[in-house]
Order: C-alpha cells, then structure tokens, then sequence
C-alpha cells in the first residue's frame, strides 16, 4: 500500500478501517479527491465548518467530469455488491425453505407409510376373518349336505318299510327334495 496514504490514515485514525483500504486500493485517483472521498465518507458533526467545506467540495467533485465517472463506477459496484449480496441471503432463504420442505414431506411419508401398514394390517385381519367365516360356512354346508342326505336315505328307508313302490318313492323325494333324475338314481342305487 500507498506510504504516503498509510501515513495521511494513521494520522486520521482510518490505518485500520478496511473500507478505506480497500477503496484507495481498487481505485486510482487523484490524492487530493481520494483524500477528501475518505474524509467525507466518516460520520462527524454538520456544524463543524470543515464538514461544511468539505461537503460543499463533495458537491463541486461530484459535479466534475474527471472525477464523476469514477464515483459513478464506484456507486454501480456497491449497488452491484448489494444487489448480489441480497441475491445469496434469497438463495440462502430458499434453501432452507426447501430443507425445511422436504423435512415435511419425509414427515409426511414416514406418516403415510405407517398408515399404509396399519391398513394392510387391517386388511390381513378383515381376509383372516373372512376365510374364518368362510370356511365355516362351508362346514355348516356340508352338515346341511349331510343331514339331508341322511333324511333322503331314512325316509326312503321308511318307504320301503311301508311297501310303498319304486316309482313313487321316487316321485316323492324329487318333489319334496328337489332333486336331479341323477341324485334319485345315486340314493336308490345305494
């Protein structure tokens, strides 16, 4: 860095100030405007008349063709720094907006897949239940079967008890059972 401009800062306690640094470092202008930039950038009393020169002087550069476009690039740069510094903190937003969105939706499908479970559960037991049902069913279908087989062969045992013939033994238990030509052969054939 610039001696002559380390010295003029140490002396108004700007040695340290990074922004002034950097400022007199990106720029090449002339010592007195960067002095006055400096000194106009600090914070100090609008009484005092040196801030009063020096901000009528401020007005008298920023109206001087050598020195405006400078001050120009330099006011398009910050507003470009801005501009992308606001750009990452919306990035930055938006990232953790989406985190926090697809903490969500994992919340949600864990959710969902318990549901799922619990419904293929309930599912299992309504299928378990209907075999159950099912099955018994089938038993007392098969008793029916049975009992009513075992009433066909008793009353036509009966019949024959009273010599009752064939033909009408026949005649009666399809009426009364509701039985096939075939069925009667199967009891008669027995």
């Amino acid at each position: 860095m610039n001696e002559f401009l380390r010295k003029k800062w140490e002396m108004a306690g700007l040695a340290d100030d990074y922004i002034f640094n950097k400022v007199m470092l990106d720029y090449d202008v002339e010592m007195q405007v960067a002095d006055l930039h400096d000194i106009a950038q600090r914070k100090v009393e609008a009484t005092d008349p040196l801030v009063v020169k020096l901000k009528e002087r401020i007005a008298v550069v920023k109206r001087n063709r050598k020195w405006r476009p400078e001050y120009m690039r330099r006011s398009v740069y910050e507003m470009d720094q801005e501009m992308r510094e606001k750009k990452i903190r919306e990035g930055e937003r938006r990232i953790r907006d989406g985190k926090r969105e697809i903490l969500e939706g994992k919340r949600e499908l864990l959710e969902g897949k318990r549901e799922l479970q619990k419904s293929k559960h309930e599912i299992k037991e309504g299928q378990d239940r209907l075999k159950e049902k099912e099955q018994l069913i089938q038993e007392r279908e098969q008793k029916l079967h049975e009992n009513q087989q075992t009433i066909i062969k008793t009353s036509i045992e009966a019949m024959r008890a009273l010599n009752i013939d064939k033909t009408t033994i026949k005649k009666e238990i399809k009426e009364k059972f509701d039985l096939s030509d075939k069925e009667i052969k199967d009891y008669f054939a027995e």
